[in-house]
């Protein structure tokens, strides 16, 4: 099977958990936070009764990545109300992530691939995320994708790049 784009159910739940499992906080990883299959399940249901997509990203060996998105609504975790607060855009707009690519997935237009895909469902809105200052991979990776630096802030001490889509 090529690489097939597509949004995820409830039976993804614990592929995605794994995918995320050696990227979390606890494992050394660069995503904030850790993902229990739990916290995963509750993000779709939301996202779903929200109307917003979380996207996989698969071939015939599995899953190979995974970008959650979520409504500007939901401004109910300390680091969503401080991104809104940040945030410069005008219209309407969304969180975008985490984002996670499985190892054997980077570096080959995936990320570009699913930022496409989710323009297409998304239309018209501004993706708002932010990314550690210190994944340097990944602030290239999505200034690639045309994204640029909205404000700098703290997230448990850590420093945090806001970023948007144009």
């Amino acid at each position: 099977m090529p690489l097939q784009l597509r949004n995820a159910n409830e039976s993804d739940v614990a592929a995605i958990a794994a995918l995320m499992l050696p990227e979390s906080s606890s494992q050394g990883g660069t995503l904030h936070g850790d993902f229990p299959v739990e916290k995963i399940s509750h993000w779709l249901a939301q996202a779903t009764a929200d109307q917003m997509p979380i996207l996989l990203a698969e071939d015939e060996a599995g899953l190979l990545g995974v970008l959650f998105t979520s409504s500007s609504r939901h401004q109910d975790s300390p680091v969503a109300i401080q991104m809104a607060q940040l945030h410069h855009g005008t219209g309407p707009f969304y969180f975008y992530g985490p984002v996670c690519l499985a190892a054997r997935a980077r570096g080959q237009g995936l990320l570009a691939a699913m930022w496409q895909q989710l323009q297409r469902q998304l239309p018209g809105q501004q993706a708002v995320l932010f990314i550690h200052a210190d994944n340097q991979a990944s602030l290239k990776a999505h200034a690639k994708l045309g994204m640029v630096v909205e404000a700098q802030f703290e997230l448990n001490g850590q420093p945090c790049v806001l970023l948007s889509s144009r």
